[in-house]
């Protein structure tokens, strides 16, 4: 490996029977359609912020639909990657008016939707007169939506040297709006009040092509932290790829695949066969039917994707078991599903887990459930979800903590302190049930000292760490022989 700019670089190592490398994810990334929102990566915390920047529940995106399920599932945090045709859409804008000395209207500014959709043609805006201070004249101006004041931004000015000067309060803290195009100031200008100034021409561009959702993915580039992404009810093979090729270049992503609509096991396993055989992804079938919040009564269903409540679930097991429980099995219900769009027989079931497609399940008294932990690739320890999980895990922490010894002096100081620093969150996590091993010493291993760097190496400028972990493995198949004994004779059976 080429070491071109100073910084922290993991690698995964070959397997072996004693050790590998691994672990777990914190953030939720979701990628899909929404009536309006930031088109950047935004975190949001839950699904009153959620609402607050893309909008309520649609019919028409299933965006929301997932976030939701998310948040009830047990989910604590996400950021959203609005899809959106951008060779086409538009933001709406409207020319704010102003006069001079009294003299004629001009435009003194531009007020444009915050992000491109038809949903800014509901953006109304208001100008009033507000104080004025020595010879500097300010307004207020109010944002509505759809008829509902949603901002009020009061005593802002059109002078660049003045603290509430408009275009930085607004750009700076507006969710709705952008002002730009703002006119040089002079103490004569007045803003002309204007009530109800309607903002027009958004527009949602013509279609949402696979390019647009590979831009919404690379756009995670911006968040540093780890995630488990899902593409909300994106099925086509290219665009899924093109997801976990960006999982495993950034090492810290898992990808939660949703299923596509079919009516048997047979045609799932057709539908993923296009899909890559990467350990950094995994795909569940079928569709759910799950509560629609935004109805009520015996229709308050709606047939669903389930990837948002998946991600929930991996965050509500993660934060009771650690990264290294497969999120799947019946202690671990799907909050808000009533049951399967599609139901699998238990030969089809089979057929499609040799296939490594993870079904769901549906049990009477433990509500659906999740009857699966495999990831797509069939060969090696990171067939199994959890462990794959734990691998990136492991490779961000151990990035994290290391990350202080960028420029300190590389002696055996530095290498004894980056030891400690690893040892200690590697005894945590396997106290915590995160690694194999009676003892510590069977469960993990560090080496940074003299054997892996050399004269040569710190020369190069190179810290050399190499970590060892016993990962855990799920029980997937609980094998039990039941025998009667009667009179000296024995009939055993499997169960």
């Amino acid at each position: 490996m080429a070491y071109s700019r100073p910084g922290v670089y993991v690698s995964e190592g070959a397997f072996s029977t004693t050790s590998t490398v691994g672990a777990a994810t914190v953030a939720a990334g979701f990628v899909g359609t929404a009536s309006r929102g930031p088109v950047v990566p935004t975190r949001v915390n839950s699904w009153t912020a959620y609402k607050a920047l893309y909008g309520d529940i649609d019919s028409a995106y299933d965006l929301p639909y997932a976030v939701y399920h998310y948040f009830t599932n047990g989910g604590r945090s996400a950021f959203v990657s609005r899809v959106y045709d951008s060779s086409h859409a538009a933001a709406a804008s409207v020319n704010v008016a102003g006069t001079v000395n009294g003299g004629g209207s001009t435009t003194v500014f531009k007020v444009s939707a915050e992000n491109a959709g038809v949903w800014g043609n509901s953006l109304t805006v208001t100008t009033t007169a507000g104080l004025v201070t020595g010879n500097e004249p300010t307004f207020n101006l109010i944002v509505k939506l759809d008829g509902t004041e949603v901002e009020r931004w009061s005593e802002v000015s059109l002078d660049l040297s003045s603290n509430r000067y408009l275009d930085t309060v607004v750009n700076t803290y507006s969710t709705y709006i952008r002002v730009s195009n703002v006119a040089a100031y002079t103490s004569a200008f007045t803003v002309t009040a204007a009530a109800n100034s309607a903002l027009a021409s958004g527009s949602d561009g013509v279609s949402v092509a696979n390019s647009d959702w590979n831009d919404a993915v690379s756009r995670f580039d911006s968040v540093t932290e780890e995630l488990v992404l899902n593409l909300v009810n994106m099925t086509t093979a290219a665009v899924v790829n093109n997801a976990l090729t960006y999982a495993e270049n950034r090492g810290d992503v898992f990808v939660v695949i949703d299923p596509a609509t079919v009516t048997n096991g047979a045609d799932a396993v057709s539908a993923i066969s296009g899909y890559s055989a990467s350990s950094y992804g995994a795909v569940y079938y079928p569709k759910l039917k799950m509560v629609d919040p935004s109805k009520t009564g015996a229709a308050a269903i709606r047939d669903t994707a389930p990837g948002g409540a998946l991600l929930g679930l991996y965050s509500r097991v993660e934060a009771e078991r650690t990264v290294a429980k497969a999120p799947a099995g019946y202690a671990y219900d799907l909050r808000g599903a009533f049951g399967l769009v599609t139901t699998f027989t238990e030969a089809e079931q089979g057929t499609m887990y040799d296939a490594h497609v993870n079904t769901l399940k549906a049990v009477p008294g433990a509500g659906v459930i999740v009857n699966g932990a495999r990831t797509l690739k069939k060969t090696d320890i990171t067939k199994f979800v959890p462990t794959r999980r734990s691998l990136n895990y492991v490779k961000a922490q151990a990035k994290r903590l290391t990350e202080f010894a960028v420029f300190e002096p590389n002696n055996d100081r530095l290498w004894t302190t980056i030891e400690v620093r690893l040892s200690k969150f590697l005894s945590e996590f396997w106290s915590a049930g995160g690694l194999k091993g009676g003892t510590a010493a069977q469960a993990f291993y560090i080496l940074c000292n003299s054997t892996n760097n050399t004269s040569t190496t710190i020369e190069n400028g190179e810290v050399h760490v190499e970590v060892g972990v016993a990962l855990q493995t799920p029980a997937e198949f609980i094998v039990i022989e039941v025998s009667q004994f009667t009179g000296g004779s024995t009939l055993t059976e499997n169960v």
